[in-house]
This record gives C-alpha cells, structure tokens and sequence, in this order.
C-alpha cells in the first residue's frame, strides 16, 4: 500500500484516478487550493489544469523533493486543438522534469478518459494505463500500486516518450471534441 496525494483529486479525472487508487488498497491524500504543507505520500499526482500546473509546481515544489510526481497535463491550445503549447523537441513532462530535480518525475493517465478510469475498461477491453520516465524505480511504484486495478500497466520507456503521450492525448481530446469517441473510449493495447 501507497500514500497517494492527489493534486486536483475532486476534478473529473482527478476524482477517478483517486478512485482508482483507492480501489487498490492505497491510502489517499486529496489535495485541493488550500494545501497547507503537510507531508505528502510517496506519489503525488498533478491532476490539475495545464495553465494551473506551473503556478502550483512555483508555489508547492519544495514539498515534491524525493517524491514521485505523475504528470497528467495534457499541454494543448483549447484554442484550436491543433498544437501543444510546448517547445517541439520536448514535453511538458520532461520541463517539469527540469524544474523538480529532486523528484522521480513520471508521465502518465493523460490518454485515459474518466470513464474508462472508473472502470478501467474500454468498451470491453482492459483500459491501457502508459507510464513514461527515466525512473523505473518510480514506474515499479505506481505498478505496484495499481497492481489489483485490472487496467493494462504499460511502461512506456524513458521521460521523453511524454512527447509522444502528450501528442497522443491531444489527437484523443480531437476524436473526443469531434464526437468519434466518448469519455469511455481511448486507446487499448491488447
């Protein structure tokens, strides 16, 4: 059993990806706008809003040292839905990375919808969770605490695969705006 503190965990995704732990036997630790420094668990996930993530990770980082933190951003232009709004050559994961040295930083749940969270299944199929970092170490601990899930754990190689994760979520958020897929649907490796 983890400690799990869940930056964002009363959102739509947060909320379920709370669940998610929980359901596995983890303890859970929501963290809304008024945390208050307390010691975090082991895995913090930021399940928070792109714009919201550099202003939180300036005001809250020091508490993420020797930690895991799960990158969930999606860093696309609601704009348009046509562009990250990164350097290309790079991921959001990878500079928060840069920024959280002395954490273990890993890319993960920002291809799954909340629908197939809560189920983690995909019109039939078990959903397919991908982590990627250059810490297999951290990608071990988030496996073993999604071990009793029933989601596929999938280990998606080093930190900058996050670019193509990243660029993976904004053509699902596409097919998702479009109507071609539903909050139950995403990408399933069988």
């Amino acid at each position: 059993m983890a400690k799990i503190s869940i930056f964002g965990g009363r959102g739509m995704i947060g909320s379920q990806i709370a669940k998610l732990f929980a359901r596995c036997g983890n303890e859970i630790d929501i963290i809304g706008r008024d945390y208050d420094g307390h010691e975090l668990g082991n895995i913090v996930v930021l399940a928070v809003k792109f714009p919201d993530l550099a202003p939180l990770v300036e005001t809250h980082g020091k508490h993420f040292a020797g930690k895991i933190v799960i990158d969930i951003t999606n860093p696309i232009s609601f704009a348009n839905l046509d562009e990250l709004l990164v350097p290309q050559g790079t991921s959001n994961a990878e500079i928060l990375a840069g920024k959280l040295l002395q954490s273990q930083v890993v890319k993960g749940f920002n291809i799954n919808f909340s629908d197939s969270l809560a189920t983690c299944q995909v019109k039939g199929n078990p959903a397919s969770l991908l982590f990627a970092s250059d810490s297999q170490e951290a990608k071990q601990a988030i496996f073993a605490a999604l071990a009793n899930s029933g989601a596929k754990l999938v280990d998606a190689g080093k930190l900058q695969r996050a670019r193509l994760l990243e660029s993976a979520g904004l053509l699902l958020i596409n097919l998702a705006v479009s109507g071609q897929i539903q909050r139950d649907g995403g990408l399933v490796i069988i």
